[in-house]
């Protein structure tokens, strides 16, 4: 849980205000005098504990804003309507003390917003709610899942908040494309920036750091790779994600002359005669110019004296290519080699990066103790069209087994852009 640390960006969210109970409609919970009236303190009160503070600085004390808001807790709790409102605002009442260092009402707020998803799981505030809730609580991937689940059930007319807070969590998170999609969208439904685009905007846009297709880079340089239960290969200057079991071997390359290469090497498989044989997937990248066909770039990468036929793959992208060609010469002892190099080409997105981010889980500091952290800067796309090449190098001995994972990972395990 968060109480550990602070994220340092720039100038940290000690200005921003959180509007998620006024999206609480109580007319559907209570219409007694008192439940209006204790329902307006915390309206009028919330920014003394909408976000978390690590000194209190306020003209109230924090121990009567616990106090009040344990009350109000306590008596909504026996309120006879229990619909999502109710789950709702309950859950907005423990994740208020929770900022308030009352680390016991961190559970029940999560059990809130899920009894108010189970009473309407088509309900996007449950998801934003306990999104928020998560994603200051450094609990980052559960918290940008639920941001991702409401953004599908936003009505027709969205609230310029949710895109506020969506920007200010993935700010936290480290997506600033994810934030820069998030300031966009805010903006264009309320017709003035939202507030953390107004703070902290423009420290989000410095953090995207351009790349030159002309230059040269080590792999190093422009690919990163994470732990889960696969290895996630991301290059933002190349727009592609790969995922890859940590049995597989591969080797990497550098950009240059516009191009890089990634080549996997899964374990062999038996064929039907006993034997153990290797196959190898290759993925080569290339920054194209806006005169160069794709067509013709995989045609370059075809041996002349080999017939190919053009074949129907995936619809995973609109731009794609895939042809099919065997080599009977070639591994001849194996039945000869059975080959599918599959092109693809991808103009640069609008948000660049918006495929490749996942949020981080930053490091919990000693207890007692808090610690500053920044988000690290992010790397730009190469502009313009690229090229990719997707190759199965097998023979015929283990063509529909080696063709079968092929066909999975690109599936499910490569992302372009």
């Amino acid at each position: 849980m968060r109480k550990k640390l602070i994220l340092l960006i720039g100038i940290f969210m000690s200005a921003n205000t959180f509007s998620n109970v006024n999206y609480i409609d109580l007319s559907k919970i209570s219409n007694e005098s008192k439940v209006i009236a204790a329902f307006n303190y915390i309206k009028d009160n919330q920014q003394y504990f909408d976000h978390w503070t690590n000194e209190w600085s306020y003209d109230k004390p924090q121990i009567e804003l616990i106090k009040n808001l344990r009350d109000t807790y306590a008596a909504f709790s026996t309120l006879a309507t229990k619909n999502e409102d109710f789950y709702l605002l309950l859950g907005d009442i423990a994740h208020y003390l929770y900022n308030l260092n009352d680390t016991a009402y961190y559970r029940l707020a999560i059990n809130n917003y899920n009894s108010a998803i189970q009473i309407n799981p088509n309900d996007y505030r449950s998801y934003w709610f306990l999104g928020y809730h998560y994603v200051l609580s450094n609990v980052p991937i559960l918290g940008i899942e639920n941001f991702l689940r409401a953004q599908q059930l936003l009505p027709i007319k969205q609230p310029a908040d949710f895109w506020d807070e969506f920007a200010w969590s993935t700010s936290l998170t480290n997506m600033p494309s994810h934030c820069i999609f998030a300031m966009d969208k805010a903006r264009s439904i309320s017709g003035i920036p939202g507030s953390f685009e107004s703070q902290l905007g423009e420290t989000i846009y410095k953090k995207i750091i351009e790349v030159d297709k002309k230059l040269s880079y080590k792999k190093e340089d422009i690919w990163s790779a994470s732990q889960g239960e696969k290895i996630t290969f991301t290059s933002r200057p190349l727009g592609v994600k790969i995922l890859v079991d940590s049995t597989w071997e591969l080797s990497i390359y550098d950009y240059k002359d516009s191009k890089s290469a990634f080549i996997l090497n899964p374990p062999s498989i038996k064929s039907k005669k006993g034997e153990d044989i290797n196959y190898t997937i290759g993925i080569i990248m290339k920054c194209a110019n806006n005169t160069d066909e794709l067509t013709d770039y995989i045609n370059s990468l075809i041996p002349k004296n080999l017939s190919k036929n053009e074949i129907p793959f995936s619809d995973k992208y609109e731009k794609m290519i895939a042809y099919e060609f065997k080599d009977h010469k070639t591994y001849k002892e194996m039945g000869g080699s059975h080959t599918y190099i599959i092109g693809i080409e991808r103009n640069s997105p609008l948000y660049p990066g918006l495929l490749l981010e996942n949020p981080i889980t930053l490091p919990n500091a000693d207890a007692g103790k808090v610690t500053f952290y920044t988000t690290s800067d992010s790397q730009d796309r190469f502009k313009g069209k690229i090229f990719y090449a997707i190759m199965l190098d097998s023979c015929e001995d283990i063509h529909e087994q080696s063709l079968s994972i092929f066909k999975a990972l690109f599936e499910n395990q490569i992302i372009i852009e």
